[in-house]
């Protein structure tokens, strides 16, 4: 079978891979398309130290596993696998467990090849309205929901989202779903006029003033500037909450001012991942509008020059199709 690797330092498309088998819990899986993240980005320019097949946001169709009623049926999944016995996964936490395996990102081969396995219990059967190319964003829309939930948003607080791409995109959906008073900052012109589209309110990030009037920040960047400028937005005693990869990427450590965190008694709070089946939930509901976030599509045989692409800050969505 076809699967992208990187593997001593090489990235490459190994058209002789060998299939993998599903063992006892596990599901074999075709996927149909799957959609590139920074976290694969990160893993193809060495910033994740990760050796094997990339890929870890797919929809696909399960062809075989040791539960009959999922052969078929199409899926998308828990990219944490964590031994259920472990102390963190019985209480919940999983998804923390310092020893779980990340698919494509850590230990485990991933979805960006003909075929991989996950554990059938980390997958989400997908329902037959929602199409595969809006079904590969519940991940993000997963991740976009939870830093909602981190942040606690009760009435109608004023917050601002600041990101450039699909996390900013659908965090700024979700806090307006959510009966805040939502704008979305950013510098690039096409995300504005999606923003416009949904109704949602929008700013260029040169345009707004630093004067510690908002009462969430969501901080999409990632970036020093992006959490220096959430610093001098946030209201005293608000709340920043910092969006980040499924796993830590290698990358300089942002400053924190902590005599202005301290002045200002800011609470910063962290958000990665949400659940998958909330995600598919929400995106059954009809209220989250997916149309216009994949901008580039590519088959799999061009998946490094997806690769690529999905580097290129004008592009917001770039996915791989299996057809």
């Amino acid at each position: 079978m076809r699967a992208v690797r990187r593997v001593n330092n090489e990235l490459y498309l190994d058209p002789k891979a060998p299939e993998p088998d599903a063992a006892p819990g596990q599901a074999l899986i075709k996927p149909t398309r799957v959609l590139i993240g920074e976290a694969d980005v990160g893993v193809a320019q060495g910033r994740i130290d990760h050796s094997g097949v990339l890929g870890h946001q797919f929809v696909g169709v399960v062809d075989a596993c040791d539960d009959s009623a999922l052969v078929g049926k199409r899926v998308v999944g828990n990219i944490h696998i964590s031994d259920p016995s472990s102390e963190l996964a019985r209480r919940g936490l999983g998804n923390h467990d310092p020893d779980r395996l990340v698919l494509g990102l850590r230990g485990r081969d991933g979805c960006l090849a003909d075929a991989f396995v996950l554990e059938t219990r980390n997958l989400c059967q997908v329902p037959e309205a929602i199409d595969d190319e809006h079904a590969c964003l519940a991940f993000m829309l997963a991740r976009a929901m939870h830093a909602g939930q981190v942040a606690h948003i009760e009435g109608r607080p004023f917050v601002s989202v600041l990101g450039e791409g699909l996390t900013g995109l659908l965090c700024a959906q979700v806090m307006t779903r959510l009966n805040a008073s939502v704008r979305l900052l950013s510098s690039q012109s096409d995300r504005l006029e999606l923003c416009a589209k949904w109704g949602i309110k929008h700013r260029h990030i040169n345009e707004v003033g630093r004067r510690h009037d908002q009462d969430v920040i969501i901080e999409t960047t990632g970036t020093a500037e992006g959490l220096d400028d959430a610093l001098r937005m946030v209201r005293p005693m608000g709340t920043i909450v910092l969006t980040g990869a499924p796993v830590p990427l290698n990358v300089p450590k942002l400053p924190i001012d902590h005599g202005l965190i301290a002045d200002k008694e800011i609470r910063i709070v962290g958000s990665r991942c949400g659940s998958i089946s909330e995600g598919v939930r929400a995106m059954s509901s009809g209220e989250i509008d997916l149309s216009g976030l994949i901008t580039k599509r590519y088959k799999l045989d061009d998946a490094i020059s997806a690769l690529r692409s999905a580097q290129d800050e004008s592009n917001i969505g770039v996915l791989v199709s299996f057809d």
